[in-house]
């Protein structure tokens, strides 16, 4: 079981975000330097003491970590306790509804189940969500329940 912050909360959800920018954002780039990038807007620019997601999948499916997951997440208000946050590159001037290959790509979505069946195998996680499910945000651009179906 992952367990997080000081309290030990117990982590039992994966919440999927979008990283609202577009298909070539920082093309050419390593991942490390998209993360650090991201991780510059929450801190300087929000005044979060880190990158609020625990993950992050490139356009090519790589996928690095933010926070540890350990620590409590800063990506869905009210909801960052026990939870850990997936981030997928893209989805700028996406809609809550969008098909998930408008916006993202086959590695993506290979990479993001790899990434959640190994964080199952770490923890008892009993709910996928996207952030949208929590606010009437388009973020991550699908609906998650369509697109990661039971099975």
């Amino acid at each position: 079981m992952i367990y997080q912050g000081a309290a030990r909360y117990p982590v039992t959800e994966i919440i999927l975000h979008c990283a609202d920018t577009r298909p070539d954002w920082m093309a050419g780039r390593r991942l490390a330097e998209k993360v650090a990038e991201i991780r510059r807007w929450h801190v300087q620019e929000r005044g979060w003491r880190d990158i609020g997601y625990h993950w992050v999948i490139d356009r090519d499916g790589t996928a690095a970590p933010g926070r540890l997951e350990t620590e409590i997440g800063a990506h869905v208000e009210g909801h960052n306790r026990g939870t850990i946050g997936i981030c997928l590159l893209g989805g700028h001037g996406a809609s809550a509804d969008d098909p998930f290959a408008k916006n993202f790509t086959a590695a993506q979505a290979a990479a993001e189940k790899q990434l959640i069946a190994a964080i199952k195998g770490r923890t008892a996680i009993y709910e996928v969500s996207g952030h949208n499910d929590y606010t009437v945000k388009a973020c991550p651009g699908f609906k998650v329940r369509t697109v990661l179906k039971p099975g």
